[in-house]
């Protein structure tokens, strides 16, 4: 009798043992994934706001009295902000307009009539 009752014990600790190593590597699986998944977006919303940023320097490139507001592509929409404003020296901010994984690029560069000369280009 007293053979069966150690038995069983030692089943029920392993059986829980087991148990709690699964549950937490199964909680630090998801919060890994998690983790990864937010990079991921961070990333891909600051490659957007790039793309934005060039498309803003095309357009003033192509017009120095370019003064739009927001530039809308397929992945979303963009805030210009002119800090200074040409018609040669610019200081420009965009910032994405996604509220879970915002972005912002501060660009300071110079037109002239061969083209943009790029002072600076940063995340801020």
């Amino acid at each position: 009798m007293k053979d069966g009752f150690v038995a069983i014990t030692t089943v029920l600790i392993l059986s829980v043992v087991v148990v709690a190593i699964a549950t937490t590597v199964t909680l630090l699986s998801i919060g890994e994934a998690q983790s990864s998944l937010s990079l991921y977006k961070g990333e891909d919303n600051l490659n957007f706001v790039e793309g934005c940023v060039e498309d803003v320097m095309l357009k003033i490139r192509a017009n120095s009295s370019y003064n739009g507001t927001s530039i809308t592509r397929p992945e979303g929409t963009c805030s210009i902000t002119y800090n200074s404003g040409g018609p040669s020296n610019w200081d420009i901010t965009i910032t994405s307009l996604s509220a879970a994984y915002q972005r912002k690029v501060n660009v300071v560069f110079t037109r002239n009539p061969t083209g943009i000369s790029l002072t600076s280009w940063k995340e801020i």
